[in-house]
Order: C-alpha cells, then sequence, then structure tokens
C-alpha cells in the first residue's frame, strides 16, 4: 500500500524540510518509489501546497507511474493511494473522447478523468482509494477517500494529514 502526504498553507510558507521529512516517515508504505513536489500560487492570495508520495509498485511497474503526477494539460497534481478497479472501462471510454496516456496506471486515469467530468469523475470511480488533487486552475485542492463503507470528499483552506501512528506525529507547527 502507497503512503502519500499532503499540506496545504495560506499566506505562510512551508518549512523546506517538512515535506522530505513527512514523505521520508512513510518509507514502511512504499519501498519501489518516492516523490514530492511543492507548488506555490501567489494569486488570488499566497499559498503553497506540498504533495508527497511513497510507492508500492502494482500497476505500471515503469517510472511512468511516478507520484505526485501532473496532467500535462490542466497542470493537475495528484498524490493517490489504492486502486480503481474499473479504470480500463474508463481509460476506453476517455481515449474515445479523444484523451491521450502515457502510462497504464489508475492514476493518469484518475487525472484525465477529473479533467473531462471535473468531481462528477467521483462518482465513476470503482475501488478503494484516496487522494489529494491540486486543480491548478480553480487554486484548490480536493481530498477524498473510498473504502467499502465510507465515502469522504473535502476541501480544505488548510490541511494536513499523513497515516496514523503516534510514533510519527504530524510535523510540528501544521
Amino acid at each position: 500500500m502507497c503512503g502519500i502526504f499532503g499540506i496545504l498553507v495560506r499566506k505562510t510558507q512551508i518549512p523546506p524540510t517538512v515535506l522530505e521529512e513527512a514523505t521520508r516517515s512513510l518509507a514502511h508504505r512504499g519501498p519501489d518509489d518516492s516523490g514530492s513536489v511543492l507548488l506555490k500560487e501567489t494569486q488570488p492570495d499566497p499559498l503553497e501546497i506540498g504533495l508527497g508520495h511513497r510507492r508500492l509498485a502494482i500497476l505500471d511497474l515503469s517510472p511512468l507511474g511516478h507520484q505526485p503526477m501532473q496532467d500535462p494539460v490542466s497542470g493537475n497534481w495528484i498524490v493517490f493511494n489504492g486502486e480503481i478497479y474499473n479504470f480500463h472501462e474508463l481509460r476506453k471510454e476517455l481515449e474515445g473522447a479523444g484523451v491521450e496516456f502515457k502510462s497504464h496506471s489508475d492514476t493518469e486515469v484518475i487525472l484525465a478523468a477529473y479533467r473531462v467530468w471535473g468531481e462528477s469523475c467521483l462518482t465513476r470511480l470503482g475501488g478503494m482509494f484516496a487522494f489529494a488533487l491540486w486543480d491548478a486552475s480553480r487554486s484548490r485542492c480536493t481530498i477524498t477517500s473510498r473504502t467499502r463503507i465510507s465515502f469522504l470528499l473535502r476541501r480544505s483552506e488548510r490541511f494536513c494529514r499523513r497515516d496514523s501512528c503516534p510514533e510519527r506525529p504530524i510535523p510540528p507547527g501544521f
């Protein structure tokens, strides 16, 4: 199971080491790859978004499945953990609509589905998953999770979340 981490702050800065330390603290969740990105926006208000990912490669074992992943068309970013069971069907439908894919990952399918269908894509995703998606055009972060028994959609001005391990607290100041 992969590990994801996200921080969104307005009118302040993410301390330089927080994103790296938080992502590194998830090493037990994904030994195959890791990545992070720090995004900065200035309009309408200054904000910073940090996304971190530790990968356990199951689908698309190539480097094309690296996360955080950016949609080159929309500029949106995502960190994703889980599995979209119907991603092959969604991919085929999106390809029929003219979407081109570079990888064979369900992560890229989520990004494309969001670009084409917006938030309504969430009703089409079958599986168990959690992700944070930065919508670059709206300067908004969507946090979503779905398990067999629950579904959560959250938007936040300030967000910091990671797996719950008492010995690994959320970094100070967040």
